[in-house]
């Protein structure tokens, strides 16, 4: 995320580049925050940035936008970061998911004839 504010309407308002966070980072992201919030996301033309609102029921208070911004800087870099191990251990799981589930005797390890 490259900036979070509130606006003059009680509305959190954040900026998402793309070619940092991906739409899978911040769908996951938002999806922990839509139950409470209305969520709008806007890509602005010509460039990687995504503009996201969040309105609740009631005007959102500095001191509560203050806990929520360190909250959704948290979810961005927590997101983040999973994908970052997702995308380094892909190949090992993918092989220990195929020698779980294969025939045992494709897979002989060891010999233990002498």
């Amino acid at each position: 995320m490259t900036d979070i504010q509130l606006d003059s309407q009680g509305r959190i308002v954040l900026c998402v580049d793309l070619s940092i966070y991906n739409e899978r980072i911040v769908d996951k992201v938002l999806y922990w925050w839509s139950g409470d919030y209305i969520i709008t996301r806007t890509n602005r033309s010509g460039t990687t940035l995504q503009t996201i609102t969040l309105t609740a029921s009631e005007p959102i208070s500095s001191e509560k936008f203050e806990s929520i911004s360190r909250k959704i800087s948290a979810d961005f870099i927590d997101y983040k970061n999973r994908e970052i191990i997702d995308s380094e251990t892909r190949d090992l799981r993918n092989i220990l998911y195929a020698k779980a589930f294969s025939n045992s005797d494709d897979f002989v390890e060891f010999e233990f004839d002498k």
